[in-house]
């Protein structure tokens, strides 16, 4: 089993961009450096153009519990490779932009 922080950091780093080629970290190795109490050092390799750098961590409080119960939260569905269903038209944009745009009530009457 991976090291949990690092499981953790792999998740997250889609969000993120290379500060060299601007491709996202979802491809990047992640190595750990160091460790010691609550804090981490991470060494981050950009999978397009290998640009390195180091990411240092601190964390408030017990490092093992708080990783642990960050990791394990159920992933939000837009994280995941396949959603599931058909995608949005875009009639069905168009549609629904002509029905907000003569909206003039409550946001849960639209909603309910």
């Amino acid at each position: 089993m991976d090291d949990p922080i690092l499981e953790f950091l792999r998740s997250q780093s889609h969000n993120y961009r290379c500060r060299v080629c601007g491709s996202s970290h979802k491809g990047s190795q992640l190595r750990k450096i160091g460790q010691q109490n609550n804090k981490v050092v991470v060494q981050v390799t950009c999978g397009r153009c290998r640009d390195s750098f180091m990411l240092h961590i601190q964390f408030a409080g017990a490092l093992s519990a708080e990783v642990e119960e960050v990791t394990a939260v159920v992933p939000s569905p837009r994280d995941a490779e396949e959603i599931e269903g058909d995608p949005v038209t875009h009639d069905e944009v168009l549609d629904a932009h002509q029905r907000l745009a003569g909206f003039q009530g409550k946001l849960t009457d639209l909603i309910g």
